[in-house]
């Protein structure tokens, strides 16, 4: 077969994996509320419950990429999808905020596997083909969230409960996911069993900056996905439509910056890219910072949005190129650090806009905006 086709189905396959693989997640944030009006749950005891996604998946990532390294992504995604899967059922069926905690926490031990092995064979497709993928890879993952999210709100139109309707997307999904798996190619990196045979090398330190670059961006990113809703009452423009539409705005952009993200990186570069996105995001968030109308205010979410949608993706890529050996390892600590400010992000906005107000807040992103742009260098890669 010609290296044309395999690249072609090694990225089809991609994508439909990456589409395929958060349905159900997305379909789980569409019940939340549901679950926590079934529990009676607080507020604060329905966070404390949520806690457990995040707390399973960050440790777990370093165990995630090790065994990435060991046996290739397309063996860990035909083994560890089926319990991501039956996992992913469990919180439906929570009984109390306990049961909830730890079927999340689960839930996260198995979606940081499959993570990694999704990330880590798409920058195998791109090493290999010489193929910029991994945006558009990652606007799909956005686009499967959004069609779990719409079937889960289907499913509630028709009274079925949460548990059961994760349980029929699990159903649907198993059988899709293993043929998308069994049916991807084996890409080996050029040292995989030389890796398999000795200790991996030590952590390259570029991959911390990289990380540091990538820092930013995930917690704009993550800021804005929970803030976004609230900034607008706060500005004296809300109503439940105008809430709704700022983050529809904000994750609209996003998807839309990742769809061509890849086409932008071919044509300027991945650091030249990552300049103009962050220097978007910036931008953006001064908007948000000093505006005085409402569509000030969505041009500022959209530049924000925008701003964002690559840095990820980018850091990703830039992970794998480090070198062939420890491509996984190097691939799951950036993720680690990536996560970890997503997760850092809102609750930093919360605190500061508790003690002054949510423009204030977002004045740390500029922050964190402006060292990831003085650290943008550091995505250059020997093939970036």
């Amino acid at each position: 077969m010609a290296k044309s086709n395999l690249a072609h189905r090694a990225t089809l396959l991609c994508m439909l994996a990456f589409f395929a693989q958060p349905v159900q997640f997305g379909l789980w944030l569409s019940r939340i509320a549901e679950v926590q009006a079934d529990l009676g749950l607080t507020k604060a005891e329905l966070s404390l419950a949520l806690l457990g996604m995040p707390l399973g998946l960050l440790p777990f990532l370093y165990f995630a990429g090790r065994t990435v390294e060991r046996v290739g992504p397309r063996r860990t995604l035909i083994w560890a999808l089926p319990p991501m899967l039956a996992a992913g059922v469990l919180p439906g069926f929570a009984s109390n905020a306990t049961n909830l905690f730890f079927s999340l926490f689960l839930l996260g031990t198995t979606i940081a596997t499959t993570e990694v092995g999704l990330n880590v064979f798409a920058a195998r497709v791109e090493k290999t083909y010489s193929q910029s993928i991994m945006n558009r890879a990652h606007g799909f993952w956005s686009l499967g969230v959004m069609m779990g999210s719409l079937i889960g709100v289907q499913l509630a139109y028709f009274e079925l409960p949460a548990g059961y309707s994760l349980l029929v997307a699990a159903l649907f999904l198993l059988p899709l996911l293993i043929a998308i798996g069994l049916a991807m190619p084996t890409i080996k990196n050029k040292k995989e069993m030389a890796a398999k045979s000795r200790n991996l090398p030590p952590i390259p330190p570029a991959l911390y900056l990289i990380g540091m670059v990538v820092f930013g961006g995930t917690m704009v990113e993550g800021g804005m996905n929970d803030w976004a809703t609230v900034y607008m009452p706060e500005s004296a423009w809300g109503g439940s439509s105008r809430d709704g539409l700022a983050v529809t705005v904000f994750a609209g952009t996003v998807t839309l910056g990742r769809f061509v993200g890849d086409v932008l990186k071919n044509r300027f570069g991945a650091v030249r890219l990552a300049k103009l996105c962050l220097g978007s995001a910036f931008t953006g968030i001064l908007i948000l910072v000093f505006s005085k109308d409402i569509w000030t205010a969505y041009a500022g979410f959209s530049l924000v949005g925008f701003g964002v949608s690559t840095i990820f993706p980018l850091g990703i890529s830039a992970s794998a190129e480090l070198g062939d050996i420890g491509e996984a390892r190097n691939v799951s600590v950036m993720t680690f650090g990536a996560l970890t400010a997503f997760l850092i992000g809102p609750p930093m906005i919360g605190l500061v806009a508790e003690a002054t107000s949510l423009r204030v807040a977002f004045i740390p992103l500029l922050i964190a905006l402006a060292v990831s742009l003085y650290l943008a260098q550091s995505l250059q890669t020997n093939q970036s």
